[in-house]
């Protein structure tokens, strides 16, 4: 980042002022402000920015944004990152033809800045490896002595390399839209009877088809050649077969072709994957910075308060309370994170043991009660109520166990701001034969605030929220560390809810 250097397009003089005081901040050197399309090329050709943020609306410019982004992606191979307040939706159609690398819609602070900058950057980056290896690719195919032709999902030829307008003699111009089948012949070598082309039996079958080594290839003027041949079926989606790849080799060059496909499907999915945890680090960053900020406030300025001389016992004593609440939430955030760590890289094992549920409910919810009383003693709290049927009993891991029962009933203590009842109902289902225990039941209900029915079935990724709990604190980790305990008891956990009705949490979970 030290050395990424940026232009900014913007012309208004206090907007561009800011923004450039901000990337300087944040470490990012501002090679000039542009106030027009022209002034805003002639920076790039002599500057020779890393990346250029361009407000869509250009006052007193021959072109708007849009079309300076366009010039600055087809001539330079520049990434750009919008600045826009409103514009009409036909701009913005516009606008997302140029593949942008983002969008800032003001007014914007720093952090937005910063976020949409490192994903741009990063976005680039691998946008250039990708390509850099297509390329590669596409010269190998170009290079290769192998046979290698293209067909669409109707056989018509959609790709020829050197090497098959040679074997063939039918040169790239001529074969494009035909159909393979009528230009390219396969016989059996002794008999001289007509073989099926591969192509034909590809889209049949969905299969990859090889035709044995007996197999003469019968060229554009009637040359016989002996050939080894693969078909393979080509398909952006697993439901259909967008097409045919059809490679004509001896048997050490049709593998390197194999590894070369493998090979850009591997890239492909690495980019994907950087993509997605770039996002999820995004997301983990935003809600660390929010989640830890408050605490830390209330910490600071209780502290400070506490260091006045004309304050009273009582209100020190809040004070310290104030403190007191703040490092208990910054600590069950931080034990949150750690366990999702530990589950996320596979630290936590099912270790079941014979473990006395009554017992251990009881416990837990004892334990949740005094938790919440001492992190909210002014809040009218809700009456927790333990419902068991069934077994004593039963072959379970304490560890995950305690993550699941006290997320669940932790978060309907929270999201039941108006007190009311939760219950925790256990129910045991013995084995036939044994008096042991095959399958316990975990039912957690409040009646709260609830989830919106179209979002339960997100409620367990990571940091994902219900929309109507924006006033009540929370990290997102809770029912997803959750979900990953579960899984890993190999349980099963569903969800249930109506808005200001109520909410239940159902975890099965077999002990055999």
């Amino acid at each position: 980042m030290q050395s990424t250097k940026v232009l900014i397009v913007e012309d208004e003089w206090i907007v561009s002022r800011v923004i450039s005081e901000e990337l300087a901040l944040l470490g990012y050197i501002v090679t000039g402000i542009a106030t027009s399309d022209v002034a805003a090329l002639a920076s790039v050709r002599d500057q020779k920015p890393d990346i250029v943020l361009v407000d869509i609306v250009l006052k007193g410019s021959k072109s708007d944004g849009v079309s300076l982004a366009a010039t600055l992606r087809q001539e330079f191979q520049l990434p750009v990152i919008f600045i826009t307040a409103h514009t009409d939706d036909a701009t913005l159609e516009r606008a997302k033809n140029t593949e942008p690398f983002g969008y800032l819609v003001k007014p914007f602070n720093e952090r937005d800045l910063r976020v949409a900058l490192e994903t741009a950057l990063y976005k680039h980056k691998m946008e250039q490896q990708l390509a850099e290896s297509e390329a590669f690719l596409s010269a190998i195919l170009r290079s290769t002595s192998d046979a290698i032709i293209a067909t669409d999902s109707i056989t018509k030829v959609t790709y020829m390399n050197p090497a098959a307008e040679k074997l063939t003699g039918w040169n790239k111009a001529e074969a494009l839209g035909q159909e393979i089948t009528s230009l390219i012949q396969f016989e059996h070598e002794q008999s001289g009877e007509s073989v099926e082309n591969p192509v034909s039996v590809v889209l049949r079958s969905g299969q990859v088809a090889y035709l044995c080594s007996s197999t003469v290839l019968v060229d554009k003027v009637g040359l016989k050649k002996p050939v080894g041949d693969s078909a393979s079926p080509l398909s952006k989606t697993p439901e259909a077969i967008d097409g045919v790849v059809l490679v004509i080799s001896d048997i050490s060059d049709r593998r390197k072709a194999e590894t070369l496909t493998v090979e850009r499907n591997a890239i492909q999915q690495a980019l994907a994957q950087e993509m997605a945890t770039s996002a999820l680090k995004s997301q983990f960053m935003a809600m660390l910075s929010h989640e830890v900020r408050t605490p830390l406030t209330n910490i600071l300025f209780s502290a400070e308060f506490l260091g006045r001389n004309d304050i009273s016992s009582e209100k020190k004593l809040q004070r310290l309370e104030k403190i007191r609440q703040s490092v208990a939430k910054m600590t069950s955030m931080l034990e949150d994170i750690l366990t999702l760590g530990k589950l996320e890289i596979g630290n936590l094992k099912c270790n079941p043991t014979l473990l006395n549920l009554e017992s251990f409910c009881r416990d837990l919810i004892e334990e949740t009660s005094d938790r919440q009383i001492q992190t909210s003693p002014d809040v009218e709290q809700p009456v927790l109520v333990f419902d068991f049927h069934g077994c004593q009993e039963a072959r379970l891991d304490p560890k995950l166990l305690q993550h699941i029962l006290s997320n669940l009933l932790s978060n309907a203590v929270k999201y039941s701001p108006h007190g009311g009842k939760i219950h925790l109902e256990v129910t045991c289902e013995p084995q036939e034969s044994t008096a042991t225990t095959s399958c316990v039941t975990f039912r957690v209900s409040d009646r709260g605030i609830g989830i919106p029915a179209n979002e339960l079935d997100t409620m367990f990724d990571l940091f994902q929220r219900a929309t109507n709990t924006k006033k009540i604190a929370g990290s997102g980790l809770g029912l997803a560390i959750c979900k990953r305990a579960v899984d890993i008891h190999g349980g099963q956990i569903t969800v249930e809810s109506q808005v200001d009705v109520g909410t239940t949490f159902t975890v099965t979970i077999d002990c055999q």
